[in-house]
């Protein structure tokens, strides 16, 4: 969690527009969470998205 965390702030945040209210936030939040679990591939992951290295591993 702390590692999405960083990846959040340090990768999502800055490269999107602050949000104006709360209903942009929560927009902004689920997009990160789809980006973080279903599209990037993690090196640490043998380049596989958390998604697809969850299903493997089960």
């Amino acid at each position: 969690m702390e590692r999405w965390w960083n990846d959040f702030k340090l990768i999502w945040l800055q490269n999107h527009d602050r949000p104006k209210n709360l209903t942009e936030l929560d927009q902004l939040v689920k997009e990160a969470v789809d980006y973080f679990n279903t599209k990037r591939a993690y090196t640490s992951r043998n380049g596989l998205t958390a998604e697809q290295f969850r299903s493997q591993t089960a």
